[in-house]
């Protein structure tokens, strides 16, 4: 029987074990360290250019001010005199209650507002096409001017939000599309079969 040839090979000293074990270990805690996760506000594909994307903040006024709390006060006009409140001699205001389909009707003043912004990015050709029915809806219904706020700041939330998210057309916005024409019909329907005279 014919023997194997032994294999060549050197022998690893014992400093060379170490300096390759030490080095290993390194290389590996180096890798950890930089798959750690960062704080949220430290993200961002460029830190060394400013952080990341900083939205920037609007200027003051516009449709950004009809945005507040239902039961806030409308903010003071800057050129008007200021009232004093405890002057008893204007008599106090009724309150304005909302009529029953508030909830029903906001929510498809923000329908409406988004569907203003997606429609035109998914190709609609009439680009103020609901615009014009919230304009409709506003002059039929006559609301007081709180109440236009309210529902004029509806509707500029349902374009803002969607104007955040959706920069080109893509098939979740057409289900978006889809699933507001149909809600959006719905609530009508009910609003004019429930509370139309």
């Amino acid at each position: 029987m014919a023997r194997l040839p032994v294999p060549l090979f050197r022998r690893i000293s014992s400093g060379k074990m170490t300096f390759m074990r030490v080095s290993t270990a390194s290389l590996l805690l180096l890798i950890a360290v930089a798959l750690m996760p960062e704080p949220a506000s430290a993200q961002g594909w460029f830190p060394w250019f400013g952080g990341g994307y900083r939205p920037s903040r609007p200027a003051p006024g516009g449709v950004f001010d009809t945005l507040r709390p239902w039961g806030a006060p409308t903010p003071a006009k800057p050129g008007l005199p200021k009232q004093d409140a405890k002057a008893g001699d204007q008599p106090a205001k009724p309150t304005d209650t909302p009529p029953p389909y508030e909830g029903d009707f906001s929510r498809l003043a923000e329908i409406l507002g988004a569907l203003h912004y997606l429609g035109p990015l998914c190709g609609e050709k009439e680009k103020e096409r609901w615009r014009g029915e919230m304009q409709g809806l506003l002059e039929s219904e006559q609301p007081t001017a709180d109440r236009r706020d309210r529902l004029v700041g509806s509707f500029n939330r349902g374009y803002q939000s969607y104007e955040q998210t959706y920069r080109n057309c893509t098939p979740a916005a057409d289900v978006v599309i889809k699933r507001f024409l149909d809600e959006g019909a719905r609530l009508s329907r009910d609003i004019a079969t429930r509370y139309g005279s």
